[in-house]
């Protein structure tokens, strides 16, 4: 028996992309780090690695580390390029191969660190929208008509509207009249089950209306959950990256110094840079980022007491986070797990069932 033929989702779509294209381009990541793996430019960047902090004195030597360089990058090329398979796969709503994918996201998150990592966390944070409704419910074979009427408490299995069959009257006799005589001496056309009982109904039937769902829809748990996790995490971090500048301002205005050297066009930036400058941006950022996260934070309380606003409001500031925060992870890669959270977050909050929710408040 054939599987049901079901329209694919956005959703799906943009996973099964985002996880072909990535692990492609983590495959070419792969091959050109091999192929530049014991230049001269790579020996010198390792060897500074190794003679500082905390690998200094640890008594790995440089053949070891690009050793182990190698044999990362061949992991995470031959992964990458499983992944690019299975992605197509995942496309044509093959359920096998979301499972091998799931399997070998983690071990690709990690080892893709090696090479850059940003094309590789890209991939594995695609794979778990595959596990997201509505992508879930596609592959499970559930028709969106059919989640809406779950969520909503109806019958997921109704095709239409069928109205009940009319009450069966006696017809008489045979050989009897066909009309009957009321108490006021009047005739009907029809005999009735009782005099009392009021003539059937013969205008149109009402046809059954759809309810919006009245319990709250578990994407709207989800897109909250996620935001407090996400502004929480981020705010920990800035907050953190602050007391760091405060603490080691010599130690950052020393690397802004080396990147000048390299960089003619950043001297003169570099020259304006001291440590109270350092720290105090460092702060003015830090106070800017937890009051977006507060703001995000507080839109998830109120989507989830069911304000209309609150949602628009919430969706806008996942938008403008994950935009963000992909431009970030071009520096820091994992940055890419909360860029996931915020297209998350904006998916679960354009689900039909969620605007129904919110629609009927």
């Amino acid at each position: 028996m054939s599987e049901t033929k079901l329209p694919r989702p956005g959703q799906a779509t943009l996973a099964g992309w985002l996880i072909v294209l990535g692990s492609l381009l983590t495959v070419v990541g792969a091959w050109d780090q091999i192929s530049g793996l014991r230049s001269l430019e790579t020996r010198e960047r390792v060897e500074e690695v190794l003679a500082e902090p905390p690998l200094a004195g640890s008594g790995i030597g440089l053949d070891g580390i690009l050793d182990l360089m190698h044999i990362m990058a061949l992991v995470t090329g031959a992964m990458a390029a499983a992944a690019v398979i299975l992605g197509w796969h995942v496309l044509q709503r093959n359920k096998q191969a979301r499972l091998a994918l799931t399997i070998i996201a983690a071990p690709l998150f990690f080892t893709g660190m090696f090479g850059g990592g940003f094309w590789s966390t890209l991939a594995a944070v695609a794979v778990v929208l595959l596990w997201m409704s509505p992508t879930r419910d596609w592959f499970d074979g559930v028709s969106p008509a059919k989640r809406e009427a779950r969520d909503g408490g109806g019958d997921p299995n109704q095709k239409s509207y069928v109205a009940p069959a009319p009450p069966e009257v006696s017809t008489g006799s045979t050989t009897g009249t066909s009309s009957t005589t009321g108490e006021s001496g009047s005739t009907t056309g029809g005999v009735r089950l009782s005099e009392k009982q009021p003539p059937p109904w013969t205008g149109g039937v009402a046809q059954a209306t759809k309810e919006a769902p009245k319990r709250r829809p578990g994407a709207v748990t989800a897109a909250a959950v996620l935001t407090w996790v996400g502004s929480g995490f981020t705010a920990l971090m800035m907050l953190a990256s602050a007391v760091t500048a405060t603490a080691n301002p010599d130690l950052i205005l020393e690397q802004v110094r080396k990147q000048a050297e390299s960089d003619p066009r950043m001297q003169e930036v570099a020259g304006l840079y001291t440590t109270d400058v350092i720290v105090a941006s460092a702060w003015i950022g830090a106070a800017l980022v937890i009051l977006v996260c507060i703001a995000a934070a507080a839109f998830a309380v109120f989507a989830m007491r069911r304000h209309p606003w609150a949602r628009v409001a919430l969706m806008i500031s996942a938008g403008v986070s994950g935009l963000s925060l992909l431009l970030f992870a071009l520096a820091f890669p994992p940055a890419v797990v909360l860029f996931g959270a915020a297209v998350a977050t904006f998916s679960f909050l354009l689900r039909p069932e969620v605007g129904a929710w919110f629609r009927s408040r």
